[in-house]
């Protein structure tokens, strides 16, 4: 099977089902009530941050399109420090978000049964998502693309609706109305705090874009259909999360936006729709199974990347005939099962401490990937001077803002205790991934691999 096998609209909805999350569908109402009204500028700061790391990835992807993206330009950029780093630390952050999101799986679907331990729900949707990746890039993106269709209909259904509720279609209320993006305490109710606060909650329903970028380099002809591909996932995303939340706003005052259940679920009750919880509760549950399958290929491709780049074993580069990286993505899915049981094992409070910890690693990812860019821009420049350039103007003023925003945002989570928690736990995840890279360069591992 040859590797350039996914069309550029595949593409997209792999991009848009890597991104859009079950986070996005959960975590907004978290990030209201921490904001207010001003939770729209934060959505904004976060779609400005994402789209430029994507301008970045796509222009080292377009001039240098390889397997393991990424963390491949790292090695060259920076050496071997900067490779090790950036495959380990997206690989773990990736194993922990997959936990996340099946262990979610298996709460949604208890919704429909139950009396069914949440432990076979969690092994039946790894089993899946294993098998899925095991059949191929050409499957995977097939897969990926009616889990993708479904979560963007979903959410651009309910933004209509949001918008005829707001018309007053579905019956009209004094609490509707373009009046609550001022009313009860203005549009930053929380203050400045609040708005610093609710930062990284926006964030996280960006983070993903990497898994675009290691499937880019399957894509037909990268240099054309990567750089479209990317302005319409950036497009797509912007406008339906600022819509979409915007929209939220008018209709349902900030301060009674729920935190516990998904604040869609309250917007579509105006429309008094037979089962809207089971409909909701669906989306939410396919949303999650998408953000896992995509995490999966890009878990089982990074490591593939290490396992190539001598920095893990390299029995973990063999491929099968449907170019599919077999060890890597078996390993992969024993780190699934440890953090899975990990997940039931340890308090749910210090469960959450730990994926909120992968969020601050995922990010600190992105830094990693910015500096690689302005290192590494000048190298492909040399080597091919007519290559396709996403940042024509703004070099490197526009990575290194970038750089300094997502620092912002990772320092803003000391306003918020539990997220403060969180980043204590990335910078350890971080120090250990240090140590390891200095354990395994003093014994000389990476050339016995």
């Amino acid at each position: 099977m040859e590797k350039d096998n996914l069309t550029v609209n595949e593409l997209v909805l792999i991009g848009v089902g890597g991104i859009l999350g079950a986070g996005f569908f959960l975590a907004s109402g978290l990030a209201i009530h921490t904001a207010g009204p001003i939770v729209l500028l934060d959505y904004a700061v976060s779609a400005f941050i994402m789209s430029e790391v994507f301008c970045a990835l796509t222009e080292m992807i377009v001039a240098n399109p390889v397997d393991g993206s990424f963390r491949v330009y790292a090695e060259e950029a920076l050496g071997d420090i900067g490779g090790f780093l950036s495959g380990w630390i997206y690989w773990t952050a990736g194993v922990f978000i997959m936990s996340s999101e099946v262990t979610a799986s298996a709460i949604f679907t208890r919704f429909w049964f139950p009396r069914v331990p949440l432990w076979i729900f969690a092994l039946l949707y790894s089993l899946m998502v294993l098998g899925i990746n095991a059949l191929g890039t050409k499957n995977f993106g097939t897969v990926e693309s009616w889990f993708s269709t479904i979560k963007i209909s979903a959410l651009f259904i309910i933004t209509i609706v949001g918008i005829l509720t707001l018309m007053g279609l579905f019956g009209r209320t004094k609490e509707i109305g373009l009046h609550n993006y001022f009313s009860h305490g203005g549009i930053a109710p929380n203050g400045i705090k609040g708005f610093f606060g609710a930062l990284l909650m926006s964030l996280i329903p960006f983070g993903g874009v990497e898994v675009t970028a290691m499937t880019a380099s399957k894509t037909k002809k990268p240099q054309k259909y990567v750089p479209i591909a990317r302005k319409y996932i950036v497009l797509f995303l912007t406008v339906l999360y600022l819509l979409s939340i915007g929209v939220l706003l008018g209709v349902i005052p900030w301060y009674k936006v729920s935190t516990k259940v998904s604040p869609f679920i309250k917007l579509l009750s105006f429309t008094k729709i037979p089962y809207i919880d089971s409909i909701m509760n669906f989306v939410i549950l396919t949303a999650a199974l998408t953000t896992m399958n995509g995490a999966m290929y890009g878990v089982s491709q990074v490591m593939y990347s290490l396992g190539k780049g001598r920095f893990a074993p390299t029995f973990l580069s063999k491929l099968t005939k449907r170019d599919v990286p077999i060890y890597a993505l078996l390993f992969s899915s024993i780190g699934l099962l440890i953090a899975v049981i990990l997940s039931y094992i340890l308090p749910k409070d210090v469960y959450e401490y730990i994926t909120s910890a992968t969020g601050f690693v995922q990010f600190f990812n992105w830094i990693i990937i910015l500096y690689t860019f302005i290192r590494y821009r000048p190298m492909l420049k040399k080597k091919n001077p007519s290559y396709f350039e996403c940042q024509k103007s703004g070099f490197p003023i526009r990575p290194w803002l970038t750089i300094v925003l997502i620092s912002i945002v990772l320092l803003s989570t000391l306003i918020v205790p539990k997220q403060a928690i969180g980043l204590l736990g990335g910078v350890l995840l971080l120090c250990i991934i240090l140590v390891l890279f200095f354990i395994a360069n003093k014994f000389d591992l990476f050339d016995k691999w």
